[in-house]
């Protein structure tokens, strides 16, 4: 349709509207002429306004107020909704109000959502947004609005979220001009939630700056998952492109600000997918840049034609000085054919970080200056990340503080330390433990970080007011792992200890009594009866228990209080949270999968180091790596391994190496990554068998079994996600194994 169509379709519908009832058909014949699809389109915007009344005109609350002959109450301070008790208003809008309240029953501020009953008078309506809301629940991604409940009191329908102490974007971009850097940023968490939301199968359909909240902190969380498929209507049919523009015309919260950021797909009403929320990212990510949103118009109905007939403004037009990548990023995203779109957000997502990196790392070199530095001074000491590069410390002794402030690699790394990453994982399993789920699992290979992230996880815990049990698997003694009694008795003895408790296991412990009886009752009765607070338990390194005649036994126990507290949500079991850390294939050795706490509860996968991650621990440590070539020449090495960029960073510092030294050293038996390197190659001479598969992988054979592919990639030496496609982790262990097997 083009613009000088829709202006005719338009003009007569508003002509039309001016005649009484009984003498429009006759002026609407007359004026079209013959042309039945002219008046088709007509009839259709006629039919649509009589039975909205121009939602689009009319606010949501006073829409409610005629359907449903007076508007809903405000909730007042002190009043309570369920288990929440109202503190105050934070805002309302078309899809409901919103309320800060409190959890009476966690003792916990949560946002409190109430849906107009103009919502929900349909039940196939909620039925269906609280299927896709339920669907987003379970997305467990830090940069997604954790929903807390779903439920209905009284009639009344709310959603019960985690309290965001923030502003939205759309407040953000109001204060001032938003800097490049602060732009990327926000769009490369948000990518990062609508590329896990896609992956899942979810589409936002409402991407727009006021469903994004930027806390305090900086950090991004996505609102209204499930809103926009709720304002549908599933009866409708879309046969025409008029009959599409009524859409923004006649649902609630389709307004100005919503028309903006739809896709073409969604203007014309046909099927969309994860392509849709790019294009609305997009049309953000131009806004924040130039200021406002690319596609504008007078009305909705404007703006609808103008998505679709305009060309996408340039960004240079408004930024002379704008990256040439970032333009070609903005424009693939909003090309009007969605076929030649970014295809994923993760695509999106990769071109946003490394624009994102390579802007770092310019902007760091030119703060920098030229590379000629002062002989008594190293290159790592002129690019000394804040604030150690600020300290009040005569220029010749700022090297060896900082030296001083290196730690030792190996092992967890201090809470308090300057050079711990963050992981998108850590918020994921901070959000969980927040939430008190069952059971939370972090998998991950050897040396890649789990015990430092559940360290983090269990002082969040302690800081919001639970107690924290911790039993580490390396420490326990080879008596405690004899028999499934004693293992038992070790976990209550841990318990008694770690929380003060008055009766000791050994007290109540009954012999006619089975361990899993004994040890259950021992938390039931002594434990969470007299415990009032949440209690997070957490396990590390549990694949010792995988090999204990046992082991199912006390997998099962931990299976059946996951079972226990679904079945009785009020129950004691609801304030236990298992935070368990592992590496091996818990399916190659429990085969009973409904005695397995392996397939529920929340499962979090824990990665290596990405290149940006390298990059930024790189500036951490003084920049040794002093371009982004180098810290590439770097990442080709070690890859991200957690333990070899850590060791390889801190042998530079501390020997003042380069990277081309380093790379000379890396593979040999006295370098910096000798003692590792030869314990792996001692560790697999005792096993032949995987000697042997090593070996095929180094001659680009694939693993020859799955079992044996897992055993690799869970020892941390392999990487791939099949026998089929299993490599070495990174290029340092291949030359160097390749030295020694073959």
């Amino acid at each position: 349709m083009t613009p000088e169509r829709w202006q005719q379709i338009d003009q007569l519908f508003h002509s039309v509207l001016e005649r009484e009832s009984g003498e429009r058909a006759a002026f609407l014949a007359q004026a079209c002429n013959g042309d039945e699809s002219l008046r088709r389109e007509v009839e259709s915007l006629i039919g649509s306004h009589e039975q909205a009344e121009s939602f689009i005109e009319t606010p949501a609350a006073d829409i409610a107020a005629e359907l449903l002959a007076g508007k809903e109450a405000e909730l007042t301070a002190g009043h309570s909704v369920g288990p929440y008790k109202i503190i105050s208003l934070i805002g309302e809008g078309g899809m409901g109000e919103v309320y800060l309240a409190e959890d009476m029953r966690l003792g916990r501020q949560v946002a409190l959502k109430r849906l107009p009953a103009l919502f929900t008078l349909d039940a196939e309506r909620v039925r269906r947004f609280q299927q896709e809301a339920r669907a987003a629940s379970g997305l467990n991604h830090p940069n997604i609005l954790t929903i807390y409940e779903i439920n209905e009191v009284d009639g009344q329908h709310f959603i019960a979220t985690e309290f965001i102490d923030g502003q939205t974007l759309r407040e953000r971009m109001a204060h001032k001009r938003m800097k490049l850097s602060e732009a990327l940023e926000i769009a490369t968490q948000v990518a990062g939630a609508l590329a896990a939301a896609n992956e899942a199968g979810i589409v936002h359909r409402d991407v727009k700056p006021d469903n994004i909240m930027i806390r305090r902190d900086g950090y991004v969380k996505i609102l209204d998952f499930g809103l926009a498929k709720l304002t549908e209507n599933p009866a409708a049919t879309v046969e025409t492109e008029a009959a599409t523009l009524v859409r923004v015309r006649t649902e609630p919260g389709m307004v100005m600000g919503t028309a903006h950021y739809m896709s073409p797909e969604q203007a014309r009403g046909i099927e969309v997918d994860g392509r849709t929320d790019i294009w609305s990212l997009g049309v953000v990510l131009c806004e924040m840049l130039i200021g406002q949103a690319p596609f504008a118009g007078e009305t909705p109905s404007h703006v609808i034609v103008s998505i679709l007939e305009k060309q996408t403004p340039s960004l240079s037009r408004y930024l002379p000085e704008v990256p040439a990548e970032l333009e070609r990023i903005v424009s693939k995203a909003l090309r009007k054919n969605r076929d030649e779109r970014y295809q994923t957000v993760k695509d999106l997502l990769l071109d946003l970080k490394s624009l994102k990196l390579e802007l770092e790392v310019e902007a760091k070199l030119k703060r920098a200056g030229p590379p000629t530095v002062k002989p008594e001074l190293s290159q790592a000491d002129h690019l000394l990340p804040e604030p150690l590069s600020s300290w009040p410390l005569p220029p010749s002794s700022r090297s060896t503080a900082f030296q001083a402030m290196l730690e030792p690699v190996g092992g967890a790394v201090p809470l308090d330390s300057k050079f711990y990453i963050v992981r998108p994982t850590e918020e994921k399993f901070r959000t969980a433990i927040g939430r008190q789920d069952s059971i939370v699992l972090v998998k991950g290979a050897r040396q890649v970080g789990k015990t430092s992230l559940l360290a983090r996880g269990l002082q969040q815990a302690r800081e919001e007011g639970a107690k924290v049990v911790l039993t580490d698997f390396q420490n326990l003694s080879a008596g405690d792992l004899e028999s499934h009694e004693k293992l038992l008795l070790s976990f209550a003895e841990a318990f008694a200890d770690q929380l003060d408790l008055e009766v000791s296991p050994r007290e109540v412990w009954k012999s006619d009594r089975s361990p899993s009886i004994n040890f259950e009752q021992y938390l039931r009765r002594e434990v969470l009866a007299k415990v009032s607070s949440l209690i997070v338990w957490g396990l590390d390194e549990v694949d010792r228990l995988f090999t204990c005649d046992f082991g199912s036994e006390v997998f099962g126990l931990f299976r059946s209080w996951h079972n226990k507290r679904a079945l009785d949500p009020t129950g004691p079991w609801r304030r236990l949270t298992l935070a368990i850390a592992y590496a091996t294939e818990a399916h190659l050795f429990i085969t009973d999968l409904n005695q397995s706490p392996f397939n529920v509860g929340t499962r979090l996968q824990l990665e290596d180091f990405t290149f940006e991650q390298v990059a930024e621990l790189n500036s951490r440590y003084g920049s040794p790596l002093r371009d982004k070539a180098e810290v590439a020449r770097f990442f080709r090495l070690v890859s991200g391994h957690p333990y070899l960029v850590r060791q390889g960073l801190y042998e530079m510092v501390s020997d003042g190496l380069t990277i081309s030294t380093l790379e000379a050293q890396a593979d040999h038996d006295e370098g910096p990554f000798g003692d590792h390197l030869r314990r792996i190659v001692v560790s697999l001479t005792q096993d032949a068998d995987l000697s042997e598969v090593v070996r095929g992988l180094l001659q680009g054979r694939p693993c020859s079994t799955p079992e044996s592919f897992y055993r690799l990639r869970s020892a941390g030496l392999a990487l791939g996600d099949s026998a089929r496609d299993a490599r070495l982790r990174c290029q340092l262990y291949a030359t160097y194994l390749e030295k020694h097997l073959l």
